[in-house]
């Protein structure tokens, strides 16, 4: 069953991953390709291993 921490952590996880993504590609436009791809690195780690966690700890 999904509890209310649940769906706040899936919430917040998923706000901080759409506003690093956003910032990554404003880096890509920025001409920045190599820093771009990294803060995308850290936007994907950020979402997935939390879930990851969570998923297990069940």
């Amino acid at each position: 069953m999904i509890t209310f921490d649940q769906v706040t952590v899936f919430v917040i996880l998923i706000w901080t991953f759409l506003y690093t993504v956003s910032y990554g590609k404003w880096t890509w436009q920025q001409k920045n390709k190599l820093g771009a791809a990294m803060i995308w690195i850290v936007a994907f780690s950020a979402l997935i291993l939390p879930l990851y966690a969570i998923y297990f700890r069940q």
